[in-house]
């Protein structure tokens, strides 16, 4: 079955965030919907870092933390009626450079692409490939507001299938757009006048599916917002704000067809 529409989400659990009303409502609408996480894998390496085993204790000390994440998405999808297909990519908190990892704090994790990353792009550009053509899909990504190294890789492969005339459009990056100044600092660096902004708008019910999906990955709902009532509360709010009349939205960005993008060099 051809999908009319592709979210390209880098954890399991990003796109739910930043995407679950417009993908309720298209479901609702009759399109075909589908939400490719990459970054699902299992850790490569049987030891874990002091920073992994550390998000591993947020996240409640689960045995097979990839597992258990897996199962939460499947539910929240099933909620907003979409698709799923989970790659095997390991997330960069499990990521190791012969036998050093990439990312060993925050600061690494929100900050430049570690040098032993950078073909991952390509990589990743090549699997979604393979899988979808230009004609079929539209594709949503994430603008990579936060900076997180993860939403970088896939921003980059999906700007990437923009220069082979895939239909590319950039999704905000949630809860990291709520951070004062995150969202300029990201357009700033992409470069504003190559962009479009949109606001999707949706209803009371598809806000409403959109928190039940989110509150499908339990494991990540401490570390994100503390706890379910809160988040309900941010994310209703954060959605009415961005638009009016009473209904709720989401923002995204449109790159222009006539733009040629070329790769940007990573800051060190």
């Amino acid at each position: 079955m051809a999908r009319n529409v592709i979210y390209l989400s880098p954890h399991l659990d990003d796109v739910a965030l930043s995407c679950g009303g417009l993908i309720h409502r298209q479901v609702q609408a009759g399109t075909a919907v589908l939400v490719l996480t990459i970054f699902a894998g299992p850790p490569l390496h049987s030891e874990l870092s002091s920073f992994a085993a550390e998000l591993h204790a947020h996240w409640g000390h689960l045995t097979e933390p990839v597992a258990v994440r897996r199962e939460e998405d499947k539910k929240a999808m099933r909620l907003l009626g979409a698709d799923y297909i989970h790659l095997g990519y390991p997330d960069g908190i499990y990521r190791f450079d012969d036998t050093s990892s990439l990312y060993l704090c925050d600061e690494d994790l929100f900050g430049p692409l570690h040098p032993s990353d950078l073909k991952l792009v390509a990589q990743l550009t090549e699997a979604i490939m393979e899988m979808h053509s230009p004609r079929l899909s539209t594709i949503y990504a994430p603008l990579a507001v936060g900076n997180h190294v993860d939403h970088q890789l896939v921003r980059e492969a999906a700007l990437m299938l923009h220069h082979k005339s895939y239909p590319v459009t950039l999704y905000e990056d949630y809860p990291y757009v709520e951070v004062p100044g995150a969202l300029t600092r990201e357009l700033e660096r992409i470069g504003t006048d190559r962009w479009t902004e949109e606001v999707q708008d949706f209803d009371e019910e598809n806000l409403a599916m959109k928190i039940k999906a989110i509150a499908a990955y339990a494991s990540q709902m401490d570390e994100l917002f503390g706890g379910m009532e809160v988040m309900a509360e941010r994310v209703r709010d954060y959605s009415l704000a961005l638009c009016p009349e009473e209904r709720y939205g989401e923002r995204y960005w449109r790159l222009s067809h006539e733009v040629k993008y070329a790769m940007r060099k990573q800051s060190t």
